[in-house]
């Protein structure tokens, strides 16, 4: 998800700009899989599968926030 190579203290900003670039893709290609599990019953008849694709973007999100309160805070 997000790169580990670097201590959080050592992002600059090109850095955390393109974590959060690849984490928006995480994040809108998990919320439209999400909509197309719901539309074809998958996310009853899948509940883990679903419950799997929502917590990863739950943390997507989180991981998000965290990088833009870095960026911020350069």
């Amino acid at each position: 998800m997000s790169e580990p190579a670097k201590a959080d203290h050592t992002l600059d900003v090109e850095d955390c700009q393109h974590i959060l670039s690849e984490l928006e893709s995480v994040i809108s290609d998990a919320k439209a899989l999400m909509a197309r599990f719901e539309a074809a019953g998958f996310d009853e008849s899948q509940p883990d599968d679903y419950f799997a694709l929502h917590e990863l973007y739950t943390r997507s999100v989180k991981e998000q926030q965290k990088y833009t309160q870095i960026l911020l805070d350069l």
